[in-house]
């Protein structure tokens, strides 16, 4: 098969990739677009780093490839890799009157992409479509999301419905007017307290959806990602990379992830790309008031600066800290959140995703 020729629809399949060969060619196609300022042999490490993390071992990891049916995975023409994707498996929660609380499995889809030759042939749809297949027959799954860069309409025809997808941004030098918070002292969240942190976060969030179910119709249905530290531990090991192997800065060492105060905390990751810190997750507990929100927000002005940053930015806020701020919601036109609904009969405008925040994305 050459570039330019094409192949019917039912000439092709969708297959599982486990050939390092075969993995390794879809970065090789994928770096113009997640990596283009990096050298092959940098972008590769990254790649090989993130697949070793206890978040992708063991299978929660796996790369699909778009192929002719006559590829031979034991001999294979790399050149005849259509378009690829990559899917995470994590646990996550599905909650209604009806059930209660499901534990159940989730599945997060990211890395699709093509090669530029064989765009416009429909080759990207049809294996969002086969992969729509596959992630039904998967055990325990309930549900699929992923963050789509090519605004709400592509995903939203083949099943994954767009939801909310608003962000603060937050200068470094914004002065958080208020009283109190500068002499707030907050714990700093690292290697140590990381594991119990989100032990309670995984508590919390169950008690939340119980009371939700029990002042929702009938009809309603939440569903969540359950927050987990391995997820936390990738964000940092991928921004722990760059620093080191990208940006060269080895005097510096990403030692907090957070900051907590009481039952509140607030979980960060850098992105040095970006020229940003953003918030992977925020709680802030009723018990406490906006003295509170504007320490953790300030720890996270403080760290934003010890990298010279420019901003923090958090996704999908509430109202209330916007007005705490006194900055703007505004919507974000990339990385936009979308839910597929796997062996159900949910209602898509029935469905609220809770905590639809920035740990979910990988």
């Amino acid at each position: 098969m050459t570039a330019a020729s094409s192949l019917a629809h039912d000439d092709i399949h969708l297959i599982r990739a486990y050939s390092p060969d075969i993995i390794q060619q879809t970065w090789s196609n994928n770096r113009v677009e997640w990596g283009p300022s990096l050298d092959e042999e940098t972008y590769f490490a990254r790649e090989r780093m993130l697949a070793s993390q206890e978040f992708t071992r063991d299978n929660k990891l796996q790369v699909w490839v778009l192929v002719p049916k006559t590829f031979d995975s034991a001999n294979p023409q790399l050149d005849q890799i259509l378009s690829a994707v990559e899917t995470f498996e994590r646990p996550g929660i599905v909650a209604s009157k009806d059930q209660g609380l499901k534990d159940v499995l989730s599945i997060s889809i990211a890395s699709v992409f093509a090669p530029a030759h064989y765009r416009g042939r429909g080759y990207a749809s049809l294996m969002m479509k086969l992969l729509w297949k596959e992630i039904s027959n998967m055990k325990g799954v309930s549900f699929s999301f992923l963050y789509s860069d090519v605004g709400p309409t592509f995903y939203g025809r083949l099943g994954w419905t767009p939801k909310r997808s608003e962000e603060i941004v937050i200068p470094t030098a914004h002065n958080i007017q208020g009283s109190g918070s500068a002499a707030m002292t907050v714990e700093m969240v690292t290697d140590f307290n990381l594991s119990e942190l989100i032990a309670a976060d995984a508590k919390q969030v169950r008690t939340q959806l119980k009371a939700q179910i029990e002042t929702a119709s009938s009809s309603k249905v939440f569903v969540v990602v359950t927050p987990e530290p391995t997820c936390v531990l990738w964000f940092h090991a991928r921004a722990r990379f760059a620093a080191q192997n990208i940006f060269k800065l080895e005097q510096h060492q990403i030692t907090e992830w957070g900051a907590k105060h009481g039952k509140s905390f607030v979980l960060w990751s850098h992105d040095l790309y970006k020229d940003q810190l953003f918030i992977i997750r925020w709680h802030l507990d009723p018990s406490d008031g906006d003295e509170t929100a504007r320490a953790l927000v300030e720890s996270a002005q403080t760290e934003a600066r010890k990298w010279n940053l420019s901003k923090v930015v958090i996704w999908n806020p509430d109202q209330s800290l916007a007005d705490l701020l006194r900055l703007e919601i505004k919507y974000r036109d990339s990385s936009i959140p979308s839910l597929g609904h796997v062996n159900s009969t949910f209602e898509t405008d029935n469905v609220e995703w809770v905590h639809n925040e920035k740990y979910s994305w990988c």
